[in-house]
């Protein structure tokens, strides 16, 4: 059982990485270490902005000692060696460019937090909440509140996108899409939760709350993950069409071998191009992008005389480029169809 608080450890760390503690302070902090998952992985992410590629350059053999070694060998014995050297060199180049890509893609939380501040959303670090009091199977959030009010920000950073999937299968929490209570964000190894301290309970409070998880979800889906737009337009005799695609996808790997990782949303879109609006009877509108599609009957015109397909997400299959969307419209006793391309 730790004796001291994480607050605390967190704000020795950067003393304790420049080795500017007393002896007694870094015993306190190296006891803590040792039971504690989320301190150690904070002072990980502060060591490794500290690795120089000069701190390295001491471990490496010089070149006189490879000429000696050289030297005392028989000409089978050097060939041996020479081989068995670019084997290793090769290996552990290999295994250190995956750890490293591996590495590099893996959000923490000081990152998070500083994406959402370039983007305007100003997080404060809240101590008047304990972190373990929303811990999940032993991973603290850090916690933050979001501006000058009172709505809370949990970001929780798993040290691996497996380890993140396991804890995540193995509980039931944040697992409500249909709640004002707490939006919950996904964004590579990390989760992010979304809690206003008031429930709507009215428009003004509604539209408020929906303003900032909008912001929340734009900066999760653009910043920290990678997140990508195309936009696709066709026409045919009486319409054009316009679908919206945002995707993002991730290849990683970890302990648990290499992995894909995809998302993807669309709006689909037509619009009637002649002026005899009011003749236009319920329509049927259908789509199809890449492996996904979707489909709407008993649909009318709008007053800008379009008709939107609700917006579908998924984590199937991403589009690609070169490949068309199609759209099938059927009104009446007509029929047209329109191939829509990327832009």
């Amino acid at each position: 059982m730790n004796k001291y608080p994480c607050e605390l450890i967190e704000d020795l760390i950067p003393l304790y990485i420049e080795d500017d503690l007393s002896h007694v302070s870094k015993e306190i902090v190296e006891d803590h270490l040792k039971e504690c998952k989320n301190c150690s992985m904070l002072l990980q992410e502060y060591s490794d902005d500290e690795l120089k590629v000069e701190d390295l350059k001491e471990d490496l053999p010089k070149a006189d000692t490879f000429k000696t070694w050289m030297k005392r060998l028989k000409v089978w014995g050097i060939i041996v060696s020479v081989l068995i050297l670019i084997g290793f060199i090769a290996t552990g180049a290999l295994g250190y460019k995956i750890s490293e890509d591996s590495r590099k893609d893996l959000l923490s939380i000081r990152k998070i937090v500083k994406t959402f501040k370039a983007e305007g959303l100003s997080l404060k670090k809240d101590r008047t909440k304990s972190p373990e009091d929303y811990g999940l199977k032993g991973v603290k959030p850090a916690v933050y509140s979001i501006g000058e009010n009172k709505d809370m920000l949990l970001i929780y950073t798993f040290q691996s996108y497996s380890e993140k999937e396991k804890i995540l299968n193995e509980t039931d929490k944040f697992d409500n899409p249909y709640t004002f209570e707490e939006f919950i964000y996904h964004a590579k190894n990390s989760l992010i939760v979304f809690k206003p301290s008031v429930m709507p309970e009215a428009q003004e409070n509604l539209e408020n709350i929906g303003k900032t998880a909008d912001l929340i979800s734009n900066i999760v889906f653009k910043d920290l993950n990678d997140g990508k737009e195309r936009i696709y337009k066709g026409d045919s005799e009486n319409w054009e069409g316009t679908y919206t695609y945002r995707y993002y996808e991730h290849w990683y790997q970890d302990e648990a071998g290499s992995h894909y990782q995809s998302y993807q949303e669309c709006i689909p879109v037509i619009r009637y191009k002649k002026t005899d609006i009011d003749s236009v009877g319920p329509i049927a509108f259908e789509y199809e992008a890449g492996t996904g599609s979707g489909r709407g009957e008993g649909l009318t015109l709008d007053k800008d005389a379009c008709v939107k397909l609700g917006g579908s997400s998924s984590n199937g299959s991403i589009l690609r480029e070169g490949e068309d969307v199609r759209f099938t419209v059927k009104w009446g006793d007509k029929e047209e169809t329109i191939v829509l391309k990327a832009q």
